[in-house]
């Protein structure tokens, strides 16, 4: 889903570097989450969970049915519900070819036909059972952390039957990927992992807020939501730093992070949907109020919010927010 972006030269240096400086705190426009222009509310089942976007569809993890359900964003319809080995407990990968699931009642990592709809393959892993981590896949390459040795700091890189595991963070749950890169979240050591995805070889460790744990790639950046405070760390991976630190006091356990249509988009246990700014770094509006909201992800021309609560999914019209 994240590409692979233009940044080669800063692959050669391996740095240590602080926090960058604080945006400076302001009020912004605050509201209930009933204030949020949603289009539709399709309802996926017992507790929505992860989402992701690709092969032209929204796909969505419900854990509580063992399923991840399809969804059809032309007419707002359920198109699929896929039948997962035991409880999709993290992120949904989407490569070019398959999109990837792991579950964590079976300890299996699953690949989906997307012609179908059909798991094709699963293979046996060893991750950890609490769930709130993620995939990320590039050209079917698929990269996740694995719980062999009971700390979460182990990066798999798995490319057809071949694996290949290098040494990150503690307490590691989050993979992106972006600038020729790999980068993890290391909640247990409040630093972001930067790995070459050829060597597998830590090139860089950035500092941020404690408890990071989702992360987002957007506007020649790396967002990084930590649960801690409910900070936004904005990564320059020219020179592996942190530049701002933004405060729209997002924190707790759940939430998400996502860039679309111009803006990052933040979700978390309170407060449903937050809009930041890349150019100006500043909070534009915050809908609160509700706690049922979690995963958060951009596109088609929406905004898309899973509600654990109620076992549905919004679709929110950007265009429509009111507050700025």
């Amino acid at each position: 889903m994240k590409c692979f972006l233009f940044c080669r030269a800063a692959l050669a240096f391996s740095v240590m570097v602080s926090y960058g400086h604080q945006a400076p705190s302001a009020d912004f426009p605050k509201a209930d989450a009933t204030a949020l222009p949603i289009q539709a509310k399709i309802h996926t089942g017992v507790s929505s969970d992860w989402l992701a976007i690709g092969f032209g569809s929204v796909w969505v993890s419900v854990p509580k049915s063992d399923e991840i359900v399809r969804i059809n964003p032309a007419n707002n319809t359920i198109q699929a519900r896929i039948k997962a080995p035991g409880e999709p407990c993290y992120g949904i990968g989407i490569g070019t070819t398959y999109v990837w699931v792991l579950t964590c009642k079976s300890q299996m990592l699953s690949r989906i036909r997307p012609q179908d709809n059909v798991i094709d393959r699963m293979n046996s892993v060893r991750i950890a059972p609490h769930g709130e981590g993620s995939i990320a896949v590039e050209d079917d390459t698929v990269w996740f952390i694995g719980n062999e040795n009971g700390r979460s700091s182990q990066l798999y890189k798995i490319r057809d039957l071949k694996t290949e595991i290098t040494e990150v963070g503690a307490d590691s749950a989050v993979v992106n990927t972006g600038f020729v890169s790999i980068w993890v979240t290391s909640s247990g050591e409040s630093q972001i992992y930067r790995v070459d995805p050829n060597t597998l070889k830590v090139i860089a460790r950035i500092k941020v807020p404690a408890k990071p744990r989702f992360t987002t790639v957007g506007e020649d950046s790396v967002w990084v939501l930590s649960q801690s405070d409910g900070s936004v760390s904005r990564i320059d991976p020219a020179h592996n730093k942190v530049v701002a630190t933004i405060q729209p006091g997002a924190r707790g356990e759940g939430g998400d992070i996502a860039y679309g249509g111009g803006y990052v988009w933040v979700s978390a246990a309170g407060t449903p949907l937050t809009r930041i700014d890349p150019k100006s770094n500043k909070v534009l509006e915050q809908y609160g109020n509700y706690k049922g909201a979690d995963a958060v992800r951009f596109g088609f021309g929406s905004v898309w919010i899973s509600d654990h609560g109620t076992g549905d999914v919004w679709r929110i019209d950007p265009n429509r927010l009111a507050l700025h």
